[in-house]
């Protein structure tokens, strides 16, 4: 799954930019040089020294952030498109899901953002320390649970997160060691998955729309939902004829993003299945991001999720739908001495089109927020092992 970013210009049209695993990461970013051309040009040996000169500088937040994210159901297709800013990333599901593989998954976006926010973190901790850095790579990785267990927890969602940075220096051991120690206590992404995260109730801003449609127009969401019902439905049906049947059943598999770290730009890319997902860190006013942060990315991801468990309930109860627009908020306080930066009233509001009354939709957003995995990920807690590797990864291992 692919997540597509574009970066738009006024007046023209936005541009789907894209990497797929058959295409070069370095694509340009509407008019942007890639980090691999950047880097090329600019004669980098691999050497962080100019990124952690602007690092040390500091261009976070100094005063509270308000996030904002907007995620749309695109009409028949289905995909979810997710706006931060600027840019656009779209997300979607497999053939067999009734997806058309566009866009990375929510699950699989999920790891992409953690790991980058990682590797984000360990430039930032090893320009604090003033610990030289040739390369930095970043393995994130969510593992499923044993049968046994999974029967235990009422929502499935990412669990047992890990991951292995991949940092060559000439630092000592007893140096890196601590550098990671800084990183886990110093993000703010990974502290709201060690910590809670209080949610409340989505606010639902319901529309009528007509009980019946007209012909002669395109099909829509509502029509997208008839086929994720029946694919809903096959995935179940099949599910069950293996369990009767005893065959085996292949091993569930987890989630794995690699990140790598362009050393001139500071840009992460993240490669998560057929998928590279591109980050930015937060820049001083007047410069331009190439990508969205990750900061705010974790709060679109909460978005996509969202959108596509309506799509997905509303599939399974059959309650029809016309359009769903659901955007999420947050707001990020700047880190304190010693501690990340956090984030503070996390919330969403959806706005539904639908001929079904509001109690149907009331009920349709309990049934959203009782099974939605990043929602319900969010407001739990679980840790995060962590280790470092010396030297760059070499593909072998992680």
């Amino acid at each position: 799954m692919v997540d597509h970013l574009t970066r738009r210009r006024k007046p023209a049209p936005f541009r789907r930019l894209g990497a797929r695993s058959t295409v070069l990461a370095g694509l340009l970013l509407v008019g942007a040089v890639s980090p691999a051309a950047l880097s090329a040009q600019q004669g980098a040996d691999g050497n962080f020294r100019d990124l952690f000169a602007r690092k040390t500088a500091s261009s976070e937040p100094q005063a509270p952030v308000t996030i904002e994210t907007r995620t749309t159901a695109e009409s028949r297709a289905g995909v979810r498109r997710l706006r931060i800013g600027d840019f656009q990333y779209l997300s979607d599901s497999d053939r067999d899901y009734a997806g058309y593989d566009l866009g990375a998954g929510s699950w699989d976006t999920f790891a992409a953002v953690l790991g980058s926010a990682v590797a984000d973190e360990f430039v930032t901790q090893a320009a604090i320390a003033k610990i030289p850095v040739n390369s930095i790579e970043v393995i994130f990785t969510s593992r499923p649970d044993t049968p046994e267990v999974a029967k235990t927890h009422k929502v499935s969602y990412p669990r047992n997160l890990a991951y292995v940075a991949y940092i060559d220096s000439p630092a000592s051991d007893a140096q890196l060691d601590a550098l990671r120690k800084a990183v886990d206590q110093a993000s703010s992404v990974l502290s709201i998955i060690r910590e809670p995260v209080p949610l409340a109730h989505g606010t639902v801003n319901l529309t009528a729309s007509p009980v019946s449609l007209d012909p002669n127009l395109p099909p829509g969401l509502r029509d997208f939902l008839v086929e994720k019902r029946t694919a809903i439905l096959r995935k179940r049906q099949r599910a069950a004829d293996a369990a009767r049947s005893g065959a085996a059943q292949p091993p569930a598999t987890g989630l794995r993003a690699h990140v790598r770290v362009d050393p001139v730009t500071g840009i992460r890319l993240s490669k998560t299945g057929n998928h590279v997902i591109l980050h930015d860190g937060w820049r001083r006013p007047g410069e331009a991001a190439l990508a969205p942060s990750v900061e705010q990315h974790i709060i679109g991801v909460l978005g996509t999720c969202l959108t596509h468990i309506f799509e997905v309930q509303a599939a399974q109860k059959q309650i029809v739908l016309d359009g769903v627009e659901l955007r999420t908020r947050a707001t990020l306080v700047p880190r304190s001495p010693g501690g990340p930066a956090r984030f503070r009233d996390i919330s969403y509001s959806v706005d539904i089109a639908s001929p079904e009354p509001a109690a149907r939709i009331t009920e349709l957003r309990e049934a959203v927020e009782g099974s939605c995995p990043i929602y319900n990920l969010l407001k739990d807690a679980q840790g995060i092992e962590s280790r470092v590797v010396r030297g760059p990864y070499s593909g072998k291992s992680g």
